[in-house]
């Protein structure tokens, strides 16, 4: 899989928000042009995180990788643990901000208590994961197995 494609939520949940651009300013009137298109670029950019954060919560939960820094990956049971509160984080997240944005704050406050709780437990699993990640390709001294 080339960056591309690994980095393509990214992309699509940013564009996705661009297109829907004329919805969110409309709830934006009393703002300037230029507060509408930032409020717009820093949902696009929340939506982007999003939709990568769910690709590597699906990587993890179904492919039983998750990557780490310098060409290593975690793989089998904390993958999977954390690629499915990665999942959680994405889903709770957006009720949360539905929730709030319909004023329903005690619901907003639990679920969005539950989003955080989650979040954490992933990076807490990555982290403490680190150490024991297994280089992706290669013989584990950096060199190719051509």
């Amino acid at each position: 899989m080339g960056p591309w494609a690994y980095y393509s939520p990214l992309f699509f949940g940013a564009l996705l928000v661009f297109a829907m651009n004329e919805p969110i300013r409309g709830l934006l009137v009393r703002f300037p042009p230029a507060a509408q298109w930032a409020v717009v670029a820093s949902v696009a950019l929340v939506a982007a995180i999003q939709s990568q954060l769910l690709m590597f919560g699906a990587q993890g939960a179904f492919a039983q990788v998750l990557p780490v820094p310098v060409g290593r990956s975690l793989r089998g049971r904390p993958a999977v643990v954390a690629g499915w509160l990665l999942i959680l984080w994405v889903l709770l997240s957006g009720t949360t901000a539905l929730l709030g944005f319909e004023e329903v704050t005690t619901a907003a406050y639990v679920t969005g208590i539950a989003a955080v709780a989650a979040l954490g437990l992933a990076a807490g699993i990555w982290i403490w994961g680190w150490p024991a990640a297994v280089p992706d390709f290669g013989r584990g001294d950096g060199q190719s197995q051509d």
